[in-house]
């Protein structure tokens, strides 16, 4: 086989040469082997134990150390909000208690009052609802609800105070008692707090105060730049027209309230059945009395003007006052009463009518009742009426005396002068010594109008003449704008 040496290239010990034969390198490859040396089987064993040991505590970093402080004190500022919503929410939730809201109420009416139940409610707007409000006299509000604001809330938890908005009472009735009981405390309520601007009454009925029909909406208000509650309006809501009144409360229970009324196609209460265009009054009221230091209404047939008191004495009530105008059209008020649906607008009319002329009134006014609704419904006004222009349609007087007879006697009168006293009231018109003249002609009588336009009476017509006087006497029929004459 060869030589027994081996072919393998060797450095033998104890020599510093080698024994290397060039021609064996070809026969050899040298071979990479994987093989942990000392110190990386130290390492592997220092991972094992590290891994098989139990965990280290490290040191807490500078940043883990902010974490822990910043969390700390945003607990604390919870905590102290906490604390102080639950201190101050105390005195807001015994105020809007029922116990809290009758003690609110009670001491800006002056009177005790009752609350069945009050609730906060977010939705649709955050409001409180005071339920079932009961006072004196049989006074019943049925509901109040008291609008507020975010804002005011939480200003209100600052500040420990019952912050609220406008106050809102549902629909109710008042009798005049009660509402002048409310109309008295008007100025105690500027106790409420200053937050509460506006107390509104969405529709209110006043049953027996004939001089207010239907509903109204009752607004007060602070004044303007004051702490004080000092302007009521009160705007009727079911009427054709608009109808306003303003009312300033009495400086003390027993002292006197003063009002305005403006209105626009307004029938009043009381009185003719007639839709005023316009009307204003101003005057003062208490619990006994009501004067109204002056009126004017208008129409198309004219304005009236006037004043009037109606007091409480010893037997019941009493309305004395007058009204005036220097400018009552016949013609215009005959088709006015002949067809009030129209009352608003201008005659479209050209048709004439049996009477004409312009009337100057001057009417006192009087009435008694045992309450003063009933005086007003019993009114009466008289007075003395004169007639300017004064034509008669339909009849020549003076051709009806000198012939004796009504009949074939039509034409037209007319009069220089016409004097005559009226008594209007609920029940129609009562004209007396009616007195007018033309020449030689005289004419006199007296004659009614009702309800239902129906004209009675008689009238004497008579002409003098150097032969004589003729006279005739004529009975007057039919209705005020269609009249027949026997």
């Amino acid at each position: 086989m060869g030589s027994n040496e081996s072919k393998h290239s060797h450095v033998e010990f104890g020599t510093t040469r080698s024994r290397w034969d060039p021609d064996a390198g070809a026969d050899f490859a040298i071979t990479t082997v994987n093989v942990p040396d000392r110190l990386d089987a130290q390492e592997v064993r220092a991972r094992a134990s590290v891994d098989s040991g139990p965990p280290s505590v490290r040191r807490f970093h500078r940043d883990d150390l902010r974490r822990v402080i910043g969390w700390l004190l945003g607990l604390a500022v919870l905590g102290g909000i906490v604390w102080a919503g639950a201190r101050l929410a105390g005195p807001v939730r015994a105020a809007i208690s029922p116990k809290g809201v009758e003690s609110q109420i009670g001491d800006a009416l002056g009177f005790p009052v009752s609350v069945r139940a009050t609730e906060l409610r977010l939705l649709p707007s955050p409001r409180l609802v005071v339920s079932d409000v009961i006072g004196q006299g049989g006074l019943r509000l049925p509901e109040i609800s008291v609008n507020f604001n975010w804002r005011d809330a939480l200003h209100g938890l600052r500040s420990s105070n019952w912050v609220l908005g406008e106050a809102r009472v549902a629909p109710t009735e008042l009798t005049g008692e009660q509402a002048l009981k409310l109309l008295q405390a008007v100025r105690r309520a500027s106790r409420l707090s200053a937050a509460v601007s506006t107390i509104r009454f969405e529709s209110v009925a006043f049953p027996d105060l004939v001089l207010m029909p239907g509903r109204y909406e009752v607004v007060v208000r602070r004044g303007v730049g004051q702490r004080e509650f000092d302007a009521v309006t009160a705007s009727r809501l079911d009427a054709r027209g608009q109808t306003e009144f303003e009312i300033k409360p009495p400086m003390s229970p027993d002292g006197k309230a003063e009002f305005r009324l403006f209105a626009s196609q307004w029938q009043a209460g009381v009185g003719p059945a007639v839709v005023w265009s316009e009307a204003t009054a101003q005057g003062d009221f208490s619990a006994g009395r009501l004067q109204v230091e002056s009126f004017s209404v208008g129409a198309r047939f004219g304005n009236l003007n006037g004043s009037a008191l109606v007091e409480q004495d010893g037997q019941g009530w009493r309305l004395t006052g007058t009204a005036r105008s220097a400018d009552v059209a016949i013609e215009e008020l005959i088709r006015y009463l002949a067809s009030p649906a129209g009352a608003d607008a201008p005659a479209e009319s050209t048709a004439s009518t049996p009477f004409r002329g312009i009337a100057k009134i001057d009417l006192a006014l009087a009435g008694a009742g045992t309450t003063a609704a009933e005086a007003l419904r019993r009114a009466v006004a008289s007075g003395p009426v004169s007639v300017s222009g004064a034509t008669w349609a339909g009849m020549n007087l003076g051709l009806a005396a000198t012939q004796g007879s009504a009949i074939g006697a039509g034409g037209m009168t007319r009069l220089t002068d016409l004097d005559l006293v009226a008594t209007g009231s609920a029940d129609g018109l009562v004209v007396r010594n009616l007195a007018g003249r033309a020449g030689s002609l005289r004419v006199r009588g007296g004659f009614s109008v009702d309800r239902q336009l129906q004209l009675r009476g008689a009238i004497r017509s008579e002409v003098a003449s150097p032969r004589g006087v003729a006279g005739v006497d004529i009975r007057l029929g039919g209705t005020v704008s269609a009249p027949t004459y026997q």
